[in-house]
């Protein structure tokens, strides 16, 4: 019994170090997002801001991180684009 104990408790402690998994965006890459939905290639090319970030970000990482860091970018550094992002994502 406290072989399963100890296994257990090491367990729980590599998850505490290994920390949640919850997807974090570095600065850098939201003051990109920022920047890309002000470029004016968007609208040149006919898609809305948010659109256009999306697509340039996708080609560099997963549609879930694009998602992240586009609306982490929007709350932290460009809130004029929170009402360009889908609601689900505010």
């Amino acid at each position: 019994m406290r072989t399963v104990t100890m296994i257990a408790g090491g367990g729980l402690a590599a998850l505490a170090l290994l920390g949640s998994g919850i997807a974090r965006a570095d600065a850098a890459a939201e003051q990109e997002a920022c920047q890309l939905m002000d470029d004016p290639t968007a609208h040149d090319l006919g898609y809305a801001p948010a659109e256009y970030a999306f697509m340039v970000l996708r080609s560099k990482m997963s549609a879930e991180g694009a998602r992240t860091v586009m609306s982490l970018g929007a709350n932290d550094f460009c809130p004029n684009h929170l009402t360009d992002l889908p609601a689900s994502w505010r």
